[in-house]
């Protein structure tokens, strides 16, 4: 009871510190590890499927922890380093790699070229946020035309407990480790404006109080060199639910709409988002390009005091009897448990972007919006394009206060229709590939990660492959200091 006080009153202290003038936290795969492993251990209740993910609603899974050891208080001080080195308010980050990696982009990763160096303004308040950030490269492995981009930047307000987010930033829809289906990270962030809840609590009414916290995020942007349909509108909702502690729900629909040649009106945007009918009258079947899905998380620690959850996700290309039809299927398990007081966690994820197990050339692609479900040539929804199929293991171990090491295993059969090729530029042939992934992370200081990535691996089309990468970021204060 006594190392359970101190704790509590350890981690208000620093709660209450100026860590929490940030407003939203961008997809950070060390950041939902943690959170993730506290979920499964009982610590904490937050949902870790729709990002970015709201400063106010971490503050608030953080403030009702139930600390109970050590071990869960170093996973906890994980969590509000990672917060302190992405509100540090000027900081400088450098990328490079020896070679172009050719593997089915991992979350959270921001790097898009095999040379990188950013620069990072962060400012905020109580009720708005904004990140500047200035990204240069060279060498990239998505070509948008430009050396210099602000990917990653965002002005936001918050008003009613809403967030309200313009810039260029990353999203990712589902309870996948290594994708998702409908909306994940592995293309360049698409332009536009979302919305979302703050804190995710309850509603009130006892009418509608049994759907527990819950969360939506709304997205308006317009796609980049689209150039079947240029000007492209995409448009998304998202939902999220918790109706019990142990089970989350989720449920996703994106559209590609409008565009030049295309109707724009309010009355096509309804019946694309309806998807039973033709888009604006043009007699032309299924105009814009419709996807929706849902997904669900059971965490069994509640249940069966064992730190498992199950996860899975289906999406489809179409609607048949009010419901999404041509489905994908993704499906997981994870294991957050401590071994000699090292907390570590394991997952195995088995993903199937083919149309209803078969082969059909139809996933991720339109007969109107022919560049299909991608941007620059990246898919918008899992890192693999359409028509393939992965089984991947992983996990992550934090050594100590400065170390941890993270990585995966993957088998994946890639681009398995010729009608996709030509979109699916990640991947531009039919092709399986092995590999392995590993990276270790060395804290230069708490909030100052030196990543060192390595990886090894084998393709039908391109051989052996290896590769190692070094990226850092740090708050230019600090290296100031430490010049002088």
């Amino acid at each position: 009871m006594f190392l359970k006080k101190v704790l509590g009153l350890s981690l208000l202290s620093v709660l209450s510190s100026p860590v929490w003038a940030q407003g939203l936290v961008l997809n950070n795969q060390d950041l939902r590890t943690d959170l993730n492993w506290l979920n499964q251990q009982g610590v904490i209740q937050i949902s870790t499927s729709t990002w970015p993910l709201s400063g106010d609603e971490i503050q608030r899974a953080l403030a009702q922890a139930n600390i109970t050891n050590t071990t869960q208080q170093k996973v906890i001080d994980s969590v509000l380093n990672t917060l302190k080195a992405d509100n540090n308010m000027l900081k400088a980050g450098l990328f490079a790699e020896t070679d172009q990696k050719v593997l089915p982009q991992a979350f959270g990763d921001k790097q898009k070229a095999q040379y990188q160096a950013a620069l990072e303004f962060n400012a905020g308040g109580e009720n708005w946020d904004a990140k500047v950030r200035v990204n240069a490269e060279k060498d990239p492995q998505i070509d948008n035309g430009q050396d210099v981009n602000v990917e990653g930047s965002y002005i936001a307000g918050k008003l009613w407990n809403q967030w309200v987010i313009a810039g260029q930033i990353p999203s990712w829809w589902g309870p996948g480790h290594d994708g998702s289906l409908i909306r994940g990270d592995a293309s360049r962030p698409v332009i536009g404006v979302t919305a979302q809840r703050a804190v995710q609590d309850s509603f009130e009414t006892p009418l509608l109080s049994w759907i527990g916290p819950w969360q939506y995020q709304a997205f308006a942007g317009q796609l980049d060199d689209y150039s079947a349909v240029p000007d492209a509108k995409l448009i998304g909702l998202r939902l999220t639910a918790q109706p019990l502690p142990y089970l989350e729900l989720g449920a996703s629909r994106m559209i590609q709409w409008g565009g030049e040649g295309r109707p724009e009106s309010l009355s096509s945007l309804w019946d694309a988002f309806v998807g039973n009918k033709d888009n604006g009258g043009t007699g032309e079947p299924d105009p814009s390009n419709q996807l929706a899905g849902f997904d669900a998380r059971l965490n069994l620690i509640p249940l069966l005091n064992t730190p498992v959850g199950i996860y899975g996700q289906y999406v489809g290309e179409d609607e048949a009897g009010g419901l999404p039809s041509k489905k994908m299927y993704l499906a997981g398990v994870d294991y957050s448990s401590v071994y000699k007081n090292l907390p570590f966690q394991l997952y195995a994820e088995w993903a199937d972007t083919r149309t209803n197990g078969e082969v059909r050339g139809v996933s991720y692609t339109h007969s109107t919006y022919t560049d299909g479900y991608y941007q620059h040539g990246y898919p918008l929804g899992h890192a693999l394009g359409g028509d393939a199929q992965m089984v991947s293991i992983g996990g992550d171990i934090r050594f100590d206060i400065m170390n941890r090491l993270s990585g995966r295993a993957l088998v994946a059969k890639v681009n398995q229709s010729e009608r996709g090729a030509k979109n699916n530029l990640a991947f531009a042939q039919d092709d399986e590939i092995k590999a392995v992934d590993l990276t270790w992370t060395h804290y230069m200081q708490p909030d100052i990660p030196l990543k060192l990535n390595g990886w090894l691996s084998d393709s039908d089309a391109n051989g052996n492959d290896a590769g190692v990468s070094v990226g850092i970021e740090f708050p230019l204060d600090r290296a100031w200091a430490a010049f002088r």
